[in-house]
């Protein structure tokens, strides 16, 4: 056999004995990358407005590590709303991001200029003189408005603190306004004393819930028919101190529960109250993108078992979340701390309103969320501060954080 033969038969037996080599082997499984986030919704209501008037834009993601809204937005939580006012048309992009990749959803928002030559009524304040109601109507459109009328009602409320309806009290003559025109009148039939309004199901004393409405009968034709009343609460309000519960909270970081009282210089995270004010200042883990989170609930004390037990908090209507931040005069943060509130949904999970970054600039910035959408409610909240890359000086003071009630422009 010459050397050209002897070559083809050494080329078939190894191949012969690669396919046996390969028939004795089990099959490899490629693992299954992980999927790419998921937008559930990302949507705006309204999706037309006019200039000066508010649109709620809300979205829920699943599966993300970050969540970013451009433009102006930034960084937010998986899920949450957030009230705007946009001067323009504008179109809001989310993208939801994770290991395996990116998800993107917009939105589009017209914003129509405000209408020449047409007038627009507002009620832009309402107060109590005696038993006298005063309030102060203002034309802030650029055409002379036709005489209307002013309704002033008092709402109902239900157990749940949400109004079931208005009833109408009284109605006052308007006559014309010029351009930019405030004036000052009454609901002079009205002669109303404020009593306490006390809800029969739990004794609990409230405030009313009071609406003054400019052209009630929708008579003139105006740039804006949407913003014509007013609501407030009149009498005891509601009101849910973060400050004065701060003790009863429970406070974790990625070490595990905090016990009270601690310290600012614990590297594990602490919460302290200043004796002087009420400031609150929350220092993250000191590690490169540590955090602390605190769980706040209505607590009461049982007589029983001599506990501090806790329930969930009951919303009412016009409430939101509202304090300042920042840092203590003089601290340097290299890279400033990521705020938020949350909430504990039905399911138990933490949803958590748009994050807030803050940074070491000598200001208190305001810090407030619209708690409309759990108005009626009962659910427990949750105050997060996040670290970033360097934690160092990293404590950040809360001053009077709250939830209350707060009149605005009924929309």
């Amino acid at each position: 056999m010459n050397k050209h033969k002897w070559f083809l038969v050494l080329i078939t037996m190894s191949v012969i004995s690669l396919i046996g080599s390969a028939a004795g082997c089990g099959t490899i499984t490629p693992t299954a990358p992980a999927a790419k986030p998921t937008i559930n919704s990302f949507t705006a209501s309204p999706t037309s407005i006019i200039q000066g008037e508010r649109t709620t834009l809300s979205w829920d993601v699943s599966g993300a590590t970050t969540v970013t809204i451009e433009p102006a937005i930034g960084e937010s939580g998986p899920s949450g709303s957030l009230q705007l006012t946009p001067d323009a048309s504008v179109t809001y992009t989310l993208t939801a991001a994770n290991q395996s990749g990116s998800a993107t959803s917009s939105v589009s928002i017209a914003v129509a200029p405000v209408v020449a030559g047409k007038p627009d009524l507002v009620i832009t304040d309402i107060w109590l003189t005696g038993s006298a109601i005063n309030y102060k109507i203002a034309n802030r459109g650029n055409a002379e408005s036709k005489p209307s009328q002013s309704y002033f009602y008092i709402g109902y409320i239900n157990q749940a603190r949400q109004t079931a309806n208005w009833l109408k009290q009284d109605t006052d003559w308007v006559d014309t306004l010029a351009p930019g025109e405030e004036r000052i009148t009454a609901f002079s039939n009205l002669d109303w004393r404020l009593q306490p309004n006390i809800n029969p199901a739990t004794s609990e004393i409230t405030g009313h819930d009071i609406k003054a409405c400019a052209d009630a009968e929708n008579s003139v034709a105006e740039s804006n028919e949407g913003n014509n009343c007013l609501t407030e609460i009149w009498g005891p309000e509601f009101s849910y101190d973060f400050f004065k519960n701060a003790h009863l909270a429970e406070w974790r970081s990625d070490v595990g529960k905090l016990r009270w009282p601690m310290a600012t210089i614990d590297d594990n995270g602490a919460v302290v109250r200043d004796n002087f004010s009420p400031i609150l200042t929350i220092c993250p883990e000191h590690v490169s993108n540590g955090w602390i989170l605190g769980k706040f609930g209505d607590f009461y004390y049982q007589e029983e078992t001599r506990q501090a037990l806790v329930q969930d908090i009951e919303i009412p209507n016009l409430a939101q979340f509202t304090t300042k931040v920042g840092f203590a005069p003089g601290v340097t943060s290299t890279d400033g701390v990521r705020v938020a509130l949350g909430y504990v949904d039905d399911m138990g999970s933490v949803v958590f309103f748009p994050k807030m970054d803050v940074n070491s600039d000598g200001q208190m910035h305001d810090y407030v969320v619209d708690l409309g959408d759990l108005a009626g409610k009962g659910t427990q909240f949750v105050l997060l501060v996040e670290a970033k890359n360097s934690p160092e000086g990293d404590c950040v003071r809360f001053l009077e954080p709250k939830i209350v009630q707060a009149a605005h422009p009924e929309m």
